[in-house]
């Protein structure tokens, strides 16, 4: 409808996840980054968090095609479930075989068994992510806490990627959940965007839209509004900008400007179809103090990594040189 009135191939603010369309911030960089380095190091539990709409579901897709050549990748985006489904739902999702009369014991053993075969025949590792992981049961988490626990000597069979909202970060200090905090080796935060990087992401989707000079499709000035009225949050960015260039285009404005944007949210805001956060603030210092605590423990991390793989180093050097001598 607006598309050629604004010089675009095809609408750039569809709220549906699409990898030509991701655009990597800061806060999407980082976590990308140490999901990668869990999977490499073979870690068992990986934790990403952020609020509705920040690009949670975006980057588990980025994931998917990242890794499906050399990874078998599960994905259960329904989290829901109690502990008496879980397994069977996961042993569903990677296409494993179902025992005839499937109980979670039963379940947990035809799931070792899959998930040894796959091992020994050493072409691809697992992954299975959990999308919405704020819905998991108790029980069902116990379920996850086990599978968690499936190794082949020391190497761990599977890595389970739990991706939720803030609010399952704050759940999983509490202390009877402390056995499986303590598998979560690997985790990271998405924060909203910053006002420089919502200017960023609108223009960026624009060219990805087929547009030449953005400006001409979005002033700054409605871009600042784009960033007042959506608090740095991608889906409400998505939203404001696709109404916005309808309104334009209704009445013949280009490029969109301000006034044309703090229209149409006001009008979203007063029929309660825009989400305002309680606070605007993108970076309350509960949540730096959240990016800090992470930060702490992925360096810990790391440097046990790092001392593990110079041991490991000694170790073919020793045998190198022994059979250099013989």
């Amino acid at each position: 409808m607006y598309r050629e009135f604004y010089g675009l191939n095809e609408k750039p603010f569809n709220i549906l996840p699409d990898p030509e369309y991701f655009y990597l911030s800061q806060w999407h960089q980082q976590a990308i980054t140490h999901i990668d380095y869990g999977l490499m190091n073979g870690d068992s539990l990986i934790l990403l968090t952020g609020d509705a709409g920040t690009g949670k579901t975006s980057i588990i897709y980025k994931l998917v095609v990242e890794h499906c050549d050399d990874t078998i990748v599960g994905v259960i985006f329904n989290s829901a479930v109690g502990g008496d489904h879980i397994v069977e739902m996961i042993l569903t999702e990677l296409e494993a075989e179902l025992p005839e009369n499937p109980t979670p014991a039963s379940c947990l053993d035809a799931l070792q068994q899959h998930l040894l075969d796959i091992y020994t025949n050493g072409d691809k590792r697992v992954l299975l992510i959990l999308d919405e992981a704020q819905n998991l049961s108790d029980d069902a988490l116990e379920q996850v806490r086990m599978i968690s626990n499936l190794q082949a000597g020391k190497d761990n069979l599977i890595s389970i990627l739990m991706v939720g909202q803030t609010g399952f970060r704050d759940r999983l200090r509490k202390a009877r959940y402390s056995q499986i905090v303590q598998r979560i080796v690997v985790s990271a935060h998405l924060s909203r965007l910053r006002e420089q990087e919502v200017q960023e992401y609108v223009y960026y989707r624009l060219r990805q839209g087929g547009a030449e000079d953005p400006f001409m499709v979005f002033t700054e000035g409605a871009v600042a509004k784009i960033n007042e009225y959506s608090h740095g949050i991608p889906r409400n960015i998505n939203v404001l900008c696709e109404g916005s260039l309808i309104y334009g285009f209704a009445d013949d404005i280009k490029p969109v400007t301000a006034e044309v944007v703090e229209t149409f949210a006001k009008e979203r805001i007063s029929d309660g179809l825009l989400t305002v956060p309680e606070s605007s603030n993108s970076y309350a210092e509960d949540e730096v103090g959240r990016y800090i605590d992470d930060l702490e423990k992925r360096v810990a991390s790391l440097e046990s990594s790092v001392g593990i793989v110079k041991r490991t180093l000694v170790k073919i050097i020793k045998k190198m040189k022994i059979l250099s001598l013989k």
